[in-house]
Parts: structure tokens; C-alpha cells; sequence
């Protein structure tokens, strides 16, 4: 990065954001895939869905891994958000494995109503084939350790001291819009990842060695 500001992308979040959060496997790759959504300007995963008081990567209780999104509605909106959602899980692999599932955890009787219509119409698509999708209420969200936020970032040390350093703070670069889009970038680099960021990469700030060095990991 060596540079001393943060990436204008970060400036350019709306100050009106709406909350969502989804279950779709580990969170490791669903934080990512949604952090590399357009609309979506801040990820955070985490453990929801149970009762337990105080899960961990270790001991989750009976919750599961989910991820909280922070997004513009005048950008994506609740429902393209939802069908987003549901084509991934029809289309990717299925995890039933404990501390896993499907669900969209909704906050009121409107997001009730889209989700579970979003369901129903993933249902008719994917027949018998799979379970469909749970509607659970939102009770409470655990954040999940610092590790595991931005698991594939974490995973480019160079990268992530780099921009540790740049943010000052751990907590604000996680917190960042940059760190969910590099995130989501890195979970799959590839020559036409770069091609669909959901931004142009002259707001994050890049040096050029920095962009190289991505370049070389989609090559």
C-alpha cells in the first residue's frame, strides 16, 4: 500500500445502510462472496441462530456460522439480495456438516414475507433435490474472531500486515469496505475477477506493486 491515506472507497460509504445476514455454509466463503457483491459495503462473520452465550470457532453451541452484511438498498436492494442468496444455494455445494446450514435470519414480518417467497420460488426451481432454505427470526449475532474475518485475506500475510499498518487499528480494517472487496477477491482470484470488481480499482488505493502482485495470483 505504502501510502498514509485510506482508500477513497471507504469515504464513499452511504450513510444509510440497511443490515441483512445470511447462512450459507462456512462463513469463510459466504463473508467473501457477499463481500464481493455491489451494494454490500461492510461483512462481518459470526454465530447466530442459537442460545448459547458465548460461541467460538472452537465451541459454536448450537449456533451457526452466518455473516452480517451491511448494504445500500438503493443499490441492491433486500430482495435482489435474497435472490442472489438462493441461486448460490442452489447452485453451489450443499453443507450440512454440524455448525452449517441455509438460513435467512429476518428482523421483521416485511423481510419474513420476501424471504420466504424467495424460498418458495428456489424451491420450484431446485425441485426435491436439496432441503430448502430456513426463515429463522433474528435473535442475536456473535462476531466471530478476528482470524476468521476476512479468512482470505488473513491468508496473503503480506497483504493484510500491509493494510493493518495502513488502518492503524485491526477492528477498522476489518470493519472496511476494502477489506470485503479484496476478500471476496481473493477467495477465487482470476483474470476475470478482476475484471468484475464491483468498483474501479483506482478507489482502493493500490500501489502499483500491490496491483501486480494481484495480477500475478489471477494469472
Amino acid at each position: 500500500m505504502r501510502t498514509t491515506e485510506r482508500p477513497r472507497i471507504d469515504s464513499m460509504v452511504p450513510e444509510h445502510l440497511e443490515i441483512a445476514l445470511f447462512a450459507l455454509g462456512s462463513f469463510q466463503d459466504a463473508e467473501a462472496r457477499l463481500g464481493f457483491t455491489r451494494g454490500v459495503w461492510r461483512t462481518c462473520a459470526g454465530y447466530a441462530g442459537g442460545v448459547f452465550p458465548s460461541p467460538s470457532h472452537n465451541d459454536a453451541g448450537d449456533h451457526i456460522e452466518a455473516v452480517r452484511v451491511e448494504y445500500d438498498p438503493q443499490t441492491a436492494s433486500y430482495g435482489q439480495l435474497l435472490e442472489l442468496f438462493t441461486c448460490w444455494y442452489r447452485t453451489g455445494p450443499l453443507d450440512t456438516t454440524p455448525g452449517h446450514g441455509a438460513v435467512i435470519f429476518v428482523r421483521t414480518a416485511k423481510e419474513r414475507r420476501l424471504a420466504q417467497a424467495a424460498v418458495e420460488r428456489s424451491s420450484l426451481c431446485c425441485g426435491s433435490s436439496r432441503p430448502p432454505v430456513r426463515v429463522l427470526p433474528l435473535r442475536a449475532f456473535f462476531p466471530a474472531e478476528n482470524a476468521w474475518q476476512k479468512y482470505y485475506l488473513h491468508a496473503v500475510p503480506w497483504l493484510y500486515e500491509e493494510l493493518r499498518d495502513l488502518y492503524g487499528d485491526e477492528e477498522a480494517l476489518l470493519r472496511s469496505t476494502l477489506a470485503a472487496r479484496l476478500n471476496g477477491f481473493l477467495r477465487q482470484p482470476s483474470r476475470s475477477a478482476l475484471h468484475c470488481l464491483p468498483e474501479s480499482a483506482d478507489l482502493y488505493g493500490l500501489s502499483a506493486s500491490d496491483r501486480q502482485a494481484l495480477r500475478d495470483l489471477a494469472s
